[in-house]
């Protein structure tokens, strides 16, 4: 070998090292707390220029930023880091963005801690597992490694353990920035866009404050209730005061204002001026749900609503290979319509007219990538849209393109509707980081997606550091009692949060004191949401006032914690509601939801005994008198699903979907009856390892301290295993609503 030849060696072997050469750049400024950037090596060679731009627009805004980049093996390695840097005492992380293609929990185990996912856990992994970023920022939760995935190397599968903290309460803030697999342009090429448009924004407009702000809502959510709807613009005044005065613009969009609503939206979507963009609407990972069929009395539109649905549905079962004549004929005779209309199903030009009429009612992917979005913050309540581990998704549509959009907050499994998604929003009026509001969306499933480390330029009248404040002064209660006294209605609510994590001593009349005194629509929702974990005379005193509280959303979530609670003093309470709440949809939702878990006895016979005081002032005495009947109904058959359970004449499926049914529904009459199931040695194991897992879902029952008992024997004296773990698990969860 010669000379030259050896050489050549040398520098490609060193070549080699230092391209896959773990890289550490430590924080450049000092500061109170530290940001980190974590970014595959990849990622971090071909965007480093923009990755470190990025990295100095957040250090001269005051937070020191490490960035490591790594061929990371998986997320086991990157939480260690993660939790090494927010103990360090000097300078402790206080939030982590990841870059480019880091590892995805996958959890399973825990559906407790999301919102509304439910999916047995037998199907396929990729979709009953819950990707989620909790398992990096909340440093409680306790994980046991399964296994890689085989298919997608990049999702990590992990069960939540029976030890582990059993609420979601992250530790540090987090965000994803994930490229778009199926994007306008190669993915390092999004990325190196993605950071620059956010280092000009963040350079050209440091003193951007909130004064434009679009809310806009799709068909179907929330009931479509008007109600809802304008409680919540309600409580947005109070927490954007600065918002509703001259010189400022508020919109408000309703899937009905015009029709189809897509185009409306999409014009706020470009507008340059939108600062926040808030979505509620239902989804899917590449489409944002807005219209159904156009609503309407008159005869034409019924008309073609019904032929509409006619093509949709003829043309969908024959696709499936229905027969088509067959098919025809069902329709004709199932609506009384004529053959004409169904036959329209296989029309060319009524084909082709359709799919450009649906086109036209969501917001689909493909149409994103065509625009340049500018709100800089994009919520989107809805299912789905926050999906980064699908190649096409609604959030990496908004970030990786032109325009001015920086960060967007999303779900990456279904979400609840009946939840309170303005959460602490007005806080961003304060300066507050974005990362560090979403650190109080209590969910597995909600996500940031872009820089966690934007904020608006201070508006308000706070005069202090609001983020130092929800990092170094969390058990300063002193701190947070004159906090209190500041005129903000968002500052108040996060003031009593602190309060309450930090357990002080006073908090049970503290809260009901400012629920009852308070003007302030959400500090009476974070008392009412505080409260309900004390679960003590307090609660059920402000929990009878609250069904008639003036914020829908008080009123809803009441109806829903007098059901979980199962508390005889709590039925007058309830039947007020029946009574004096008809207007709101929402609310008569959940009280049709809950009827028959309630104990069917009292509230017949509080229903009677109210109608028999009121009827004298009631026009519509059959509404009440339909409500007597529907609980009548229901004594007939109240324990047909419990009983079933026991019958061994049930089939396994039908008694697996009696007992998650209180999943959902957690009704308390039935505790003792699950217990009891869990305990029998006669009985299926995997379906008492379900009983004792449903259990675990009655955290607001006022029986709780009974079922833990329950729980704690089973765990204590199975030799089933996996049924003494659940067990112990569901005693965990239930214990952690009384610390």
């Amino acid at each position: 070998m010669n000379t030259k030849t050896t050489l050549l060696l040398i520098i490609l072997l060193f070549t080699t090292k230092l391209s896959s050469a773990q890289i550490t750049i430590e924080p450049g400024v000092k500061t109170p707390t530290s940001f980190a950037i974590i970014i595959d090596e990849t990622s971090f060679e071909k965007a480093k220029d923009a990755v470190l731009a990025y990295r100095s627009v957040v250090e001269s805004d005051g937070l020191g930023t490490y960035v490591f980049s790594r061929n990371w093996e998986s997320p086991a390695q990157i939480r260690e880091l993660l939790e090494k840097l927010y103990k360090q005492q000097k300078s402790p992380l206080e939030g982590v963005v990841f870059v480019g293609d880091i590892p995805i929990p996958m959890l399973r185990d825990a559906q407790h801690l999301t919102s509304a996912f439910k999916m047995d856990q037998r199907r396929d992994w990729q979709r009953s597992s819950v990707p989620s970023d909790r398992y990096y920022d909340d440093f409680g939760l306790k994980f046991d490694f399964i296994r890689q995935d085989s298919i997608k190397p990049l999702y990590y599968y992990y069960t939540l353990r029976a030890d582990s903290k059993q609420k979601v309460s992250p530790t540090i803030y987090s965000a994803r920035i994930k490229p778009l697999e199926k994007g306008k342009e190669d993915k390092y090429i999004q990325l190196q866009k993605y950071f620059l448009k956010v280092v000009a924004e963040r350079t050209e407009n440091k003193s951007n404050f909130i004064d434009n702000f679009t809310m806009a809502r799709g068909h179907g959510y929330n009931s479509e209730s008007k109600v809802s709807w304008s409680g919540e613009q309600i409580a947005l005044s109070q927490q954007f005061p600065e918002l509703f005065t001259a010189g400022n613009s508020v919109k408000f969009y309703d899937f009905e204002t015009r029709y189809p609503i897509k185009n409306s939206i999409l014009n706020e979507v470009l507008r340059p001026e939108t600062d926040i963009l808030l979505l509620h609407h239902h989804g899917a990972n590449d489409t944002q749900y807005l219209n159904g069929y156009k609503s309407g009395s008159d005869v034409n539109t019924a008309k073609e609503n019904i032929k509409l649905y006619l093509r949709s549905k003829i043309r969908s079962a024959v696709e499936r290979g229905k027969d088509k004549e067959e098919t025809i004929r069902y329709y004709m005779e199932y609506l009384d319509v004529p053959r004409s209309w169904c036959e329209e199903a296989f029309d060319l030009k009524k084909i082709e007219e359709d799919s450009l009429y649906n086109l036209s009612l969501d917001i689909h992917f493909s149409d994103l990538l065509k625009l340049k979005p500018n709100p800089r913050l994009v919520i989107f309540d809805a299912c789905f849209n926050g999906s980064f581990y699908e190649d096409e998704n609604i959030v990496g549509a908004y970030l990786f393109n032109d325009g001015k959009t920086i960060v967007t907050q999303a779900n990456t499994v279904n979400a609840l509707q009946d939840k309170w998604p303005n959460q602490y929003l007005g806080l961003l009026n304060t300066g507050l980081r974005i990362g560090q509001w979403n650190k109080h969306m209590s969910y597995l499933e909600v996500h940031l997606f872009g820089d966690p480390t934007y904020r608006f330029a201070n508006r308000s009248a706070v005069d202090f550091d609001i983020n130092l404040a929800l990092t170094q002064r969390l058990k300063d209660t002193k701190f947070w009692l004159k906090v209190l006294n500041y005129p903000n209605a968002d500052l108040q609510a996060v003031a009593l949060r602190v309060l309450f994590d930090a357990n002080y001593k006073n908090i049970s009349d503290l809260l009901k004191t400012q629920y009852f005194k308070s003007t302030y629509m959400t500090v009476r929702m974070q008392c009412l949401r505080l409260l309900a974990q004390l679960d003590n005379d307090d609660f059920i005193s402000v929990l009878r006032s609250s069904v008639d509280d003036s914020y829908e959303l008080i009123r809803r979530i009441s109806i829903e914690y007098i059901e979980r609670n199962g508390s005889e003093a709590l039925i007058p309470a309830y039947v007020n509601s029946i009574f004096n709440d008809e207007s709101s949809e929402r609310v008569q939702f959940k009280i049709r939801e809950s009827l028959k878990h309630m104990d069917l006895n009292l509230l017949e016979k509080e229903l009677k005994a109210r109608y028999e005081l009121r009827k004298d002032y009631l026009y519509d005495h059959d509404r009440i008198q339909n409500f007597i009947q529907l609980v009548a109904r229901y004594k007939e058959t109240e324990r047909d699903d419990v009983e079933a359970i026991f019958n061994k004449e049930t089939k396994p499926g039908a008694v697996r979907l009696n007992i998650v049914q209180f999943r959902n529904h957690p009704a308390t009459k039935f505790a003792d009856d699950l217990l009891r199931f869990a305990a029998d040695k006669s009985k299926d194991p995997g379906m008492r390892v379900i009983a004792a897992e449903t259990l675990g879902w009655y955290k607001f029952s006022h029986k709780r301290s009974e079922i833990i008992k329950g729980l704690q024997q089973i765990a204590e004296t199975s030799e089933n295993k996996e049924l003494a773990y659940e067990a112990l698990k569901s005693v965990n969860r239930l214990k952690e609503m009384e610390q």
